[in-house]
């Protein structure tokens, strides 16, 4: 029994100097992969040493009969073992990870001290059983340290103050929209309640902290966390957007997610240049930030006096029934009876739609009729509507002859013009309603002479053109878009372009160059298609700078492939529907890898297309998801080969495509392989990608990823 508890206590005490060692050098030390898996079972192993060290000090409070019995012994010495062990794991854990924060060295030293304390207590266990007092002070700080480390363990694991949460009854916070700053009040409250178990206050794992826009700016272990302006190169957005099954996706899967409109709040605040200071009334009135950000603040903002309605709340039935997927109608607040109206789809919508809305007009505030075919014959229902104070008439049909329908609206005190045909002569008439504050009227035939004179005898309506520059200033152009949709098609197509202006130029090419003043196709018409195109367009307008340029992809269907075969297959996360991913005329999405594409990371793609029969084939088509920030780049070598039996194979074309040698936007990417015209019945295709990631990428060394959607025959 000597003999043995000497054993014990060597190996006890060497465990306490690894321990010890560890915490000292831990910033110089490098932990080898097998080492991670160890302190990856801190969690798991935890749970022992606290239940073994409760149950060792409670001899301390019993008889010595009870003391003496050879049991406690074993307890103890267990105990010390699994807290040595669990303290080592935790020090490897953290080293691995990289983790940071005043609240994690707490944890480390409560942690770090119940295993030495511990290991005394066992060691000198003789002497301290001769003294109660002595013995029961060690068990009682043993028993308090063990809750501080506990708690302190789970505010990292589930956020600051995870114990105590339930006793703390916060008032709703209320913001005042005259003060609203956009990150304290917008921006940080996503940030903590999404982010704040791991990336604020004294937690940072990863390095990471979002508490403030020195932490934020600076970043973790694996890079900046934002650049500010540039989404592509902001590491916060990349690992939110990468599919939930990633290991690498940011929240981590079983903690809440962002909604799509936080994801999108965070994006424009990034890409507005990420202000941290700024006031939400100091950005101009129709900015994305701004509007993103009052909506978000909508159930949090604090008024000065509450509004009182002279009229009762609508009929909760008859709202239902006027909610559809073009027309919808939402509170103006909790318990609100006021009700703001929007219309969507112009195909939808008829005057007999807004005629429907009478049995709540009383209750009806705001009204969006953007770019819906309203005429001025519908201007007077509107103006029937008693208590009207927001009206969006933007790209509507309305003309100067209706405006004066809507003079007489007591309520009226903001109306939106933006892209009608209205002139000076309808403004005119409009502000015979002395009610008015405020009116948009960008891309209209007003100009700034027009509203300096509005202004002489309408001191108190705000006027606003759209910039407030010089003469000089020049606004880009919305980008222009595609009506048609994207993807494949079968039989010959027409493919439709648009924009929101009317009299704007689009511009288009076929080519992959990128079209200009001197470059690219005039669109007029329908351009009419049979056979795949790389569609680029930018918009141009007299006075405007140039839209930003736009891509789409028409792909024409090849030959119908039966059967897929992998001979290698694709990475267990990303190989939903294998068999078919490749061949169902579903190009791949770049926001979600998971659904509709393959990836392969550690072997190379080898696949194998059954045509049924022989055919004579000329050209492959392989379409690959580029997405340089989250690890998938294109493939260092394509082969193609050809074979009537599956047993005699020709060599049809082999690529060998050029890395990229920055991160750029993440797209669809079709490579094109062309041969002469050959028989086969089975086509034989090997994709290999990047073995090591380039120096300049943030996860230099490591394997890279490729991502293939769709393979088409021709």
């Amino acid at each position: 029994m000597e003999r043995f508890k000497k054993v014990v206590s060597a190996i006890l005490f060497g465990g306490i100097v690894l321990l010890v060692f560890l915490f000292v050098f831990e910033d110089k030390l490098q932990i080898p992969i097998w080492l991670q898996v160890a302190g990856r079972m801190h969690p798991l192993f935890l749970h022992f040493p606290i239940v073994l060290l409760i149950l060792s000090i409670i001899p301390s409070w019993l008889s010595d009969e009870i003391n003496n019995n050879v049991l406690w012994f074993y307890i103890r010495m267990s105990a010390v073992l699994t807290a040595t062990v669990t303290a080592i794991m935790g020090l490897l854990l953290s080293i691995e990870q990289s983790d940071k924060g005043e609240l994690l060295s707490w944890h480390k030293w409560t942690g770090i001290s119940v295993a030495i304390i511990s290991w005394l207590f066992y060691t000198y266990y003789d002497q301290f059983k001769l003294k109660k007092i002595y013995h029961r002070t060690v068990s009682i700080g043993i028993l308090l340290l063990i809750i501080l480390t506990g708690h302190w363990g789970a505010d990292l694991t589930h956020g600051e103050n995870f114990l105590l949460e339930p006793l703390h009854l916060d008032q709703p916070t209320t913001v005042n929209a005259e003060n609203a700053k956009i990150f304290a009040d917008v921006i940080n409250p996503v940030f903590k309640s999404k982010c704040g178990n791991c990336h604020m206050g004294h937690n940072q794992k990863g390095g990471l902290s979002l508490s403030d826009s020195t932490a934020i700016l600076k970043g973790g272990k694996n890079g900046k966390s934002i650049e500010l302006g540039n989404l592509q190169k902001s590491l916060l957005i990349e690992r939110m957007r990468l599919p939930l099954a990633d290991k690498k996706h940011m929240p981590l899967s079983d903690k809440p997610q962002l909604t799509e409109f936080e994801t999108k709040l965070l994006e424009i605040w990034i890409k507005s240049g990420a202000p941290f200071n700024q006031k939400l009334v100091d950005r101009p009135v129709n900015d994305s930030l701004r509007i993103l950000s009052f909506e978000f603040l909508q159930p949090f903002l604090s008024t000065k006096k509450e509004t009182v309605y002279s009229f009762a709340s609508a009929d909760e039935k008859k709202i239902a029934e006027l909610n559809n997927n073009y027309r919808i109608l939402k509170p103006l607040g909790v318990h609100s009876p006021a009700l703001s109206v929007s219309f969507f789809g112009k195909a939808m919508y008829s005057s007999d739609k807004l005629k429907e809305l009478e049995p709540v007009s009383k209750q009806v505030l705001h009204l969006n009729l953007a770019k819906m075919p309203v005429t001025d014959d519908q201007l007077e229902l509107i103006a029937s509507f008693p208590h009207l104070e927001r009206l969006n008439l933007n790209y509507t049909d309305i003309t100067d002859k209706g405006l004066e329908r809507l003079s007489g609206m007591r309520q009226l005190n903001s109306i939106s013009l933006v892209g009608t045909k209205i002139s000076k002569e309808g403004i005119e008439k409009l502000l015979k309603n002395k009610n008015l504050l405020e009116v948009f009227l960008w891309d209209t035939k007003i100009v700034a002479a027009d509203i300096n004179q509005f202004k002489q005898s309408n001191k108190e309506v705000q006027f606003d053109l759209g910039f407030t520059g010089a003469d000089t200033t020049l606004l880009a152009l919305n980008t222009a878009f595609v009506k048609t949709p994207t993807g494949f098609f079968k039989e010959k197509t027409t493919i439709e372009l648009a924009h929101v202006l009317k009299d704007v130029a689009i511009k288009y090419t076929t080519n992959g160059t990128e079209p200009d003043s001197m470059n690219g196709i005039l669109y007029r018409t329908h351009i009419v298609i049979d056979s795949s195109i790389n569609l680029q367009f930018k918009a141009f307008k007299k006075g405007w700078l140039p839209s930003k340029l736009a891509k789409a992809i028409f792909i024409k269907a090849g030959i119908p492939i039966e059967k897929t075969i992998l001979i290698t297959p694709a990475d267990s996360k990303y190989n939903a529907q294998s068999e078919k991913v490749l061949t169902d005329l579903d190009l791949g999405d770049i926001g979600d890898f998971s659904s509709k594409s393959l990836g392969y990371q550690k072997n190379d793609a080898v696949l194998i297309f059954d045509l049924g029969s022989t055919k004579t084939i000329q050209k492959v088509n392989v379409n690959t998801l580029q997405s340089i920030a989250s690890y998938i780049f294109p493939p260092t070598h394509l082969e193609l080969l050809g074979s009537i039996d599956q047993i005699h194979w020709v060599t049809l074309k082999t690529l060998n495509p050029v890395a990229p040698i920055k991160i750029v936007p993440a797209e669809n990417f079709m490579y094109e392989l062309k041969f002469p015209s050959t028989k086969a019945r089975f086509v034989k295709l090997i994709g290999s990608p990047i073995k090591k990631l380039p120096s300049w990428h943030p996860g230099k060394g490591q394997p890279g990823w490729l991502f293939m959607s769709e393979v088409i025959v021709y």
